[in-house]
């Protein structure tokens, strides 16, 4: 991407899309962010950035977003637990954005997935060729619907020519980690514990750097146009992970690693999410974060979240 280009980030607000603003800003692109919550960007500054409150399913704040931009980052999602609000949405706003890409002649899509969509690992490490066993997932009616907005970003690629790009991660984090068993995981421990974890599981952790490196490495490309790729950079297991919060938290709390066929605590926790990152590697010269600073990085980030739920900045 040599040329400075106009970008429109869906869900821009969010986590990820927070990232990929700033980075984006930083080489110097022109950037528009859709959100139904802008707020968490009001505090950026900046002459290439403009902010529009809404949804993808309002059609018509959707045609002005679109009009002009070379590329759409589309990552908003609503995480809702009702199948209607889901396809009124989510599903009616993708389609709708898909529609207005090939109507404005929007030279790139990159859609947002998550390895959700692979449901239960049925071999290890996972590979983008695993089935996407959605009614196994642990969220269903979310892996059931991401799925069906990647087949229909594959579908406007076959069908109407609409260059698309799949991304799909399991967990990312940046400064500071989200999650609901992580902040249990620190209570636990700042309780004096013991943190319980499932032996042999874990999961494919993504800085948010290497996802912004991995985005900009498909983005215009030719080889990730009707692509679905992986991204990770480095596979951290539950254990580890006790054991960084146990330091972040300054207990001296145990750390009991359950053998899995003995685990009765839950089920997001049960299962190595090992995913393979090979084909972005090859085909688009992917190299994510050296393994050991990753989980240094890794382990800030959850001492950084800690000091946060301590300071009231999370919910605890």
């Amino acid at each position: 991407m040599a040329r400075k280009c106009r970008l429109l980030i869906t869900g821009g607000a969010g986590s990820v899309g927070r990232h990929w603003t700033s980075a984006l800003l930083e080489e110097g692109h022109e950037v528009r962010v859709l959100d139904r919550d802008v707020e968490p960007l009001k505090g950026v500054v900046h002459e290439n950035l403009t902010l529009t409150r809404g949804g993808v399913e309002d059609r018509d704040i959707l045609e002005s977003a679109v009009q002009g931009v070379d590329a759409v980052l589309h990552l908003a999602w609503s995480f809702s637990g009702d199948p209607l609000e889901i396809l009124e949405k989510d599903l009616k706003g993708h389609v709708y954005l898909l529609e207005e890409c090939v109507r404005q002649n929007v030279r790139h899509l990159i859609y947002t997935s998550t390895a959700v969509v692979y449901g239960k690992p049925r071999y290890s490490p996972i590979d983008e060729e695993h089935p996407l066993l959605v009614e196994e997932a642990r969220k269903p009616l979310y892996g059931i619907s991401k799925a069906a907005a990647e087949k229909l970003c594959l579908m406007y690629w076959k069908e109407r020519g609409l260059p698309v790009t799949v991304m799909r991660f399991w967990w990312a984090f940046g400064k500071d980690i989200a999650g609901k068993h992580l902040r249990e995981m620190l209570k636990t421990a700042a309780a004096g514990g013991p943190i319980e974890v499932p032996g042999e599981s874990g999961g494919s952790f993504v800085a948010m750097d290497d996802l912004a490196k991995g985005m900009e490495l498909c983005l215009f490309n030719p080889k990730a146009y009707g692509r679905t790729f992986n991204f990770s950079t480095v596979y951290v297991s539950w254990e580890e992970v006790a054991h960084m919060v146990r330091d972040a938290t300054g207990s001296g709390c145990e750390v009991r690693s359950v053998p899995r066929d003995q685990w009765a605590g839950s089920a997001f926790l049960a299962d190595p999410w090992d995913l393979s990152d090979a084909a972005a590697r090859d085909l688009l010269g992917y190299r994510p974060t050296e393994a050991s600073l990753a989980k240094a990085s890794l382990a800030q980030a959850i001492e950084r979240t800690w000091r946060d739920m301590t300071r009231g900045g999370q919910d605890t």
